[in-house]
Order: C-alpha cells, then structure tokens, then sequence
C-alpha cells in the first residue's frame, strides 16, 4: 500500500516538475499574436482590466491565453470564466518570482509543503528575510489578485474565482456555478 503512495507521489511530482521545466522553455514563444492580443481586449474590455494582464510578464501572459484558448476549445464561455483564466496570475508579475522560484514551489509543495509555509512566513523579517519574499508572494497571489481584479472592475465571480484558484474544491461540494467554473479553471491550469 505504502509502496503505491510512494509511486503516486513520485508521478505526481515527476508531472509538476515537467511542467513547470517545460514552462522556461516556452519563454522562448511567450510573444501574443495580434489575433490573441484581439482575443484578450474582446475578455478584458476595459483600460484598467488590459491594464493588469499588460503588467504580466511574457511568459505569463502566454500562458493565461493558452489556458484561454483551452477553455475555449471545451466549449467554455462564460465571461467570468474568460477574465479569471486571463488574470489568475496576475499578482505572480513583479514580485521577483522567477521560473526557478516556481519550480522550487512544486519541489516544496511535493515532498515538504511545511517548508514551503515556512519560508513564506519568515519573509516578513529585514534582510536575511528578503530572498523568501518570492515565496511569500507565491503563497499570497490570489488573494492578491483578486483584489486587483475588484480594483479594475472585473465580474464579481471572476475575482471570486482568482481568489479561490489555488484551494482545492472538494468534488461533493459543485452546488454552484463559480463551484464549477473555478474546477474548469483549475483543470485547465493544470493542462498548461
């Protein structure tokens, strides 16, 4: 039994790592074509919601389209579903989070999760404290977020849904709509 727990894990951490690896290499593609950056503007209508997703690095910007666009090849429209796919990430940006601060997020969050919570809460303290920030930032950017979504006027369901895009949602507990957007979302997110 223990022995299939132990398998399970190591999938489930080989699949973080791949994809957080293969992530610095589409660094290489993360440009928006003008049909996309058009895709973005028809979800993110106004200055201050384009805005937000402009301040995102490229490489997270080309990943909130291609969840986008994952989204959208299911049959998936729903305009609150649209602005969370394209800004659930958006307080990652600036906060001196680099690709190596998130592979080391899913090594932490895999084998020792109350390291993670650790570093995170040590960020507070001066100096020494400072190279945790990214960590901190990590832990804390979707309640982050999702207060800058509500600053720039997105639906309300969307900024409920940036806020919640990291906590699991029990598969029992689908009562109601944002229950099931913010499943979508966390499935796509995975997927990219």
């Amino acid at each position: 039994m223990s022995a299939q727990i132990g398998s399970d894990m190591m999938n489930v951490f080989l699949h973080r790592a791949y994809y957080r690896s293969s992530q610095f290499f589409k660094i290489i593609r993360a440009r928006l074509t003008h049909d996309e950056r058009t895709l973005v503007e028809s979800v993110l209508r106004t200055p201050p919601q384009q805005a937000l997703f402009d301040r995102m690095p490229a490489i997270d910007q080309r990943h909130a389209v291609d969840l986008l666009n994952t989204l959208r090849a299911q049959g998936h429209h729903h305009p609150a579903l649209m602005q969370a796919a394209l800004l659930h990430d958006v307080a990652k940006s600036g906060a001196g989070i680099t690709i190596f601060h998130r592979i080391a997020v899913v090594l932490l969050q895999a084998f020792r999760p109350t390291w993670l919570v650790q570093l995170a809460s040590d960020a507070e303290g001066g100096l020494p404290g400072l190279w945790r920030r990214p960590f901190a930032r990590y832990l804390d950017h979707p309640a982050i977020g999702a207060g800058w979504a509500e600053a720039a006027g997105c639906l309300p369901m969307a900024v409920s849904i940036i806020r919640r895009h990291q906590s699991p949602v029990p598969s029992s507990v689908l009562d109601t709509l944002e229950d099931q957007l913010l499943m979508l979302l966390q499935a796509a997110d995975d997927q990219n």
